[in-house]
């Protein structure tokens, strides 16, 4: 966690802790601006759990950045309530992260049996919200159950007891990722070996799922990391560091898309258009004002 890099050899972590906090920046930053373009863009489109999955990491990314944001870093001695609530959110993030990749694993290895054989999982009103909430529920329950006994047990916020409850959530719901990346990568290989008229998939929706299906191997990372937490009481600063980098790597696998560059292309051809017609409009009232100027005086010498 980040407080404790700073606490056990300041003069040595420091590096780390910089390296860190410049990885979750970074992963939020690019995250929240993939996430962004998505909603306001009409050329994009992704399914319902990608929004949630983006989200999810989003706020992973801020939560090891609280007391960076306090200003409190280096501090050995941080803010007790704000140190608690980075505490409990570093502790239940990571469960929430991993439903939510979970469920977008779920919905894009739907879309590639069922194709369009079967109607869209939106349609099914109710299992979307449950997909779509659940995660978040489960993460507030076990953040509000984690920050009650930070509060009661002050000393006790970093207790090992509480990481290998966070850990052990982690690691079975990571390792019930593994069949269904095994099914969707089986799948995935059939449909390349078909003609586009047999393929029961759009191009769109099987480049998505490509690309979830790499960040989902890469989620491995943190089934390894839960393994330390869980088995071990001290683990390297890299291991955190090696974390910090998925949502960076997320943002290289889900950001370098021919729709969101169309998007940003677009967005960007807009705001030249808007300025230039400005500027334009601008000179023509100069132009204006500069003959009425020039009217004005003209008369006021004939009288």
């Amino acid at each position: 966690m980040l407080n404790q890099l700073s606490l056990d050899l300041p003069s040595k972590n420091i590096p780390n802790v910089h390296v860190f906090i410049a990885l979750e920046l970074s992963g939020a930053i690019g995250v929240s601006f993939i996430l962004l373009t998505a909603l306001f863009s009409r050329l994009v489109k992704r399914c319902s759990t990608w929004y949630t999955f983006c989200a999810s990491w989003v706020l992973s990314c801020l939560s090891y950045c609280l007391i960076f944001f306090s200003g409190d870093t280096l501090n050995p001695k941080p803010n007790k309530n704000l140190c608690i609530a980075q505490a409990a959110l570093v502790y239940s993030v990571p469960i929430l992260t991993a439903l939510t990749t979970l469920i977008l694993l779920v919905h894009s290895w739907y879309n590639v049996h069922f194709g369009l054989s079967k109607p869209p999982l939106e349609s099914h009103e109710r299992a979307m919200l449950i997909l779509l909430s659940g995660p978040f529920l489960v993460w507030l329950f076990m953040f509000a159950g984690f920050s009650s006994f930070g509060l009661s047990n002050p000393s006790m916020a970093h207790n090992f007891g509480i990481v290998k409850i966070s850990s052990l959530i982690v690691i079975i719901i990571t390792f019930s990722t593994i069949p269904i990346q095994a099914s969707l990568a089986l799948s995935l290989a059939r449909n390349f070996d078909r003609s586009d008229a047999r393929s029961t998939i759009s191009v769109q929706t099987l480049k998505t799922v490509i690309r979830v299906l790499i960040f989902s191997f890469l989620i491995l990372v943190g089934f390894a990391e839960g393994l330390i937490r869980l088995l071990s009481r001290h683990h390297t600063p890299a291991v955190d560091i090696i974390l910090a980098a998925l949502p960076v790597s997320g943002v290289l696998i889900f950001g370098i898309q021919k729709d969101l560059f169309q998007a940003w292309k677009a967005w960007l051809c807009l705001k030249t258009k808007a300025s230039s017609s400005i500027g334009t409009s601008s000179r023509r009232e100069s132009k204006l004002e500069s003959y009425e100027l020039s009217d004005f005086s003209g008369s006021t010498g004939h009288y």
